[in-house]
């Protein structure tokens, strides 16, 4: 009698390739959930602070050393820089601007601003700063 021999088991299939996939998928999810920020003005250095709370400067007001005015990389001046919010924003809701200042600028020349910024009717100001490393 002519003995057979048994069909040799299958391999198995390799599931790290699964994984990877998986790994994958999620990382190109959380680039693309992630909340993206525009980039800082080139030619401004924040004031470095002890402790601050983390907070995104979108659509801030940018304040040279020379004490130039710029939104979005182009110069501008107070009244068009409100009256450019304002009517992003609407009429309902108080204004609210974040001014990021370069560490060069003296600070009288900053006082004038925030004050020039009260007068145009803005409700809030913040000061974008930067966490100061230990």
């Amino acid at each position: 009698m002519m003995r057979l021999s048994r069909p040799l088991p299958a391999r198995r299939r390799e599931t790290t390739i699964a994984l990877i996939n998986v790994v994958f998928l999620m990382l190109i999810f959380f680039l693309i959930a992630g909340t993206l920020t525009p980039p800082l003005d080139k030619d401004i250095d924040l004031i470095k602070t002890a402790t601050a709370d983390p907070s995104d400067p979108p659509n801030a007001l940018f304040v040279t050393q020379d004490g130039e005015l710029r939104s979005q990389g182009q110069a501008t001046d107070v009244a068009a820089f409100v009256s450019t919010l304002s009517a992003e924003t609407g009429e309902e809701e108080p204004l609210s601007v974040k001014l990021a200042a370069d560490r060069e600028l003296p600070a009288t020349r900053l006082i004038e601003i925030v004050g020039e910024l009260r007068q145009a009717g803005v409700a809030k100001v913040s000061i974008v700063t930067e966490r100061a490393t230990q």
